[in-house]
């Protein structure tokens, strides 16, 4: 792949595509530059890779696939990373100065059509090697990226430094289908510059994987633009399992909801609860109002507005 001047993906966030953040690492490696398909320069280079599922290509960006090839002097390679035999990807390997099959199968797909290709295949993406460290303080947060609040992680922070214990926050996110990758990617830069050591991603995690961290954690922490809403999951989840929550209220919070009795208001907070049986009391206190505001409670207020209606 000596010739190879540029990586060219589908698109550049790798945390949302294994096949992306395998293209972003070869990148690295071969230190040639990471491209997704629509950026403008990926017309400015010859020898480009191409390293994507074409199956996974929108009209738009089939039709932008179409006039990059088309541009002279520009001699791609491709990595394949499945075949579907579809004719966007015998196009491809047709017009490819090399084919790369990632596995096997993929090569003798193509050898049976009479194309040549080298091997190849896919190592590891672990990049983050580091273990979890035991710390006196653990935060958990869960919900989707783009809505993470980082001006108010960092009032978190700087209570954690403020208490002098050693700290971890531990973070559990998904990429909501109608946000921008861009901008999921950005808050997770942002985090980790707020948090250079004690920050751990841990993807989205199934619902045993959160209950656990829920259990487990010293807080839970969850911000929003205005203030908490009655109809945050996250939060709701996190005070039926006792979590002690750190938010941020305002006016249109629920009114069910006060600072240092089952919720903390960051706003309000000059320092973090420290006094084991304080946590309890706030636990106990989260979990009891969670039972006021659970499936049950909910839907016996929607069979009795029912049959008001009815009658």
């Amino acid at each position: 792949m000596s010739g190879v001047d540029c990586i060219v993906a589908h698109h550049s966030n790798s945390y949302a595509s294994g096949v992306s953040r395998f293209d972003e690492l070869l990148a690295g490696h071969l230190g040639v530059p990471f491209l997704a398909l629509h950026d403008d320069r990926a017309g400015d280079f010859a020898r480009p890779l191409l390293s994507f599922k074409p199956r996974e290509l929108a009209s738009a960006e089939v039709e932008r696939l179409a006039s990059l090839l088309a541009t002279p002097g520009w001699e791609p390679s491709v990595f394949l990373h499945e075949w579907t035999g579809a004719p966007i990807e015998l196009e491809l390997c047709r017009r490819a100065t090399t084919v790369w099959a990632g596995n096997a199968e993929i090569a003798a797909a193509l050898d049976a059509l009479g194309l040549a290709t080298e091997d190849a295949w896919t190592p590891g993406l672990l990049t983050d090697r580091r273990r979890m460290a035991p710390a006196a303080i653990t935060v958990f947060s869960f919900g989707m990226a783009h809505k993470i609040q980082t001006r108010r992680f960092q009032q978190l922070r700087a209570l954690l430094e403020d208490s002098g214990e050693s700290y971890a926050i531990r973070v559990s996110s998904a990429i909501h289908a109608t946000s921008s990758l861009h901008e999921s990617e950005s808050v997770y830069r942002e985090m980790a510059e707020l948090f250079p050591t004690g920050l751990y991603f841990l993807g989205n995690l199934s619902d045993l994987a959160v209950y656990e961290h829920l259990c487990n954690s010293t807080f839970f922490a969850s911000f929003f633009p205005g203030g908490l809403r009655a109809n945050n999951t996250s939060v709701a989840a996190a005070m039926e399992e006792g979590a002690v929550v750190i938010t941020n209220l305002d006016a249109h919070s629920p009114a069910w909801l006060e600072h240092g009795v089952n919720v903390l208001d960051v706003d309000r907070l000059d320092r973090l609860p420290d006094d084991l049986l304080e946590l309890r009391r706030i636990s106990a206190a989260a979990m009891q109002t969670a039972r006021t505001r659970s499936w049950a409670v909910l839907t016996d207020r929607m069979r009795v507005h029912d049959r008001q209606d009815v009658t």
